[in-house]
């Protein structure tokens, strides 16, 4: 039963406002989703490119509304450990679960301006970006990502191509 329909239709506009705000304050609306890697492209110092995680790389990156995000990426032929204990890998095993693999998480924010994804990183696989700030410029278009990770893999970058998962 409703007793004071004014009240309840002035909270229902200023919780969908809050909502509203809180992504387009972050310049992010077009970043929220679930994404899924398509290509992986890093360029070392030298222009050398390789596939870090091989032709085929797996990986997802979810943007909340609220300014948290996730992202993992793997290489699609990681071994499976022959123990069938990730705790009893053998040092081939590890060195290539450890190369082919990085995650992380955290909060973000997008500055529109400059076109630049700023990644607060809270933990990741890779200890050395805990509690970094990454930035990363980008172009969004429609359901297309794409963001360079500057300074990657000892002093070059990569370049990232994500899709809009529906």
């Amino acid at each position: 039963m409703m007793r004071n329909p004014t009240r309840a239709a002035a909270a229902a506009s200023l919780f969908c406002f809050a909502i509203s705000a809180d992504v387009s304050a972050q310049g992010a609306k077009g970043f929220v989703g679930a994404w899924s890697l398509v290509t992986n492209v890093v360029t070392d110092a030298s222009g050398k490119k390789t596939q870090t995680f091989g032709d085929k790389p797996m990986g997802q990156v979810i943007f909340t509304s609220n300014g948290r995000y996730d992202l993992v990426i793997t290489r699609s032929d990681l071994p499976k450990f022959a123990a069938d204990n990730r705790l009893k890998g053998t040092a081939d095993e590890n060195k290539a679960v450890v190369g082919g693999s990085i995650s992380h998480f955290g909060k973000y924010t997008v500055d529109e301006k400059t076109k630049t994804l700023h990644l607060h990183i809270e933990s990741a696989s890779y200890p050395n970006w805990n509690g970094t700030e990454q930035k990363r410029p980008y172009t969004l278009a429609g359901d297309d990502l794409k963001w360079t990770a500057p300074n990657a893999s000892g002093g070059g970058s990569a370049d990232l191509v994500w899709k809009r998962i529906k």
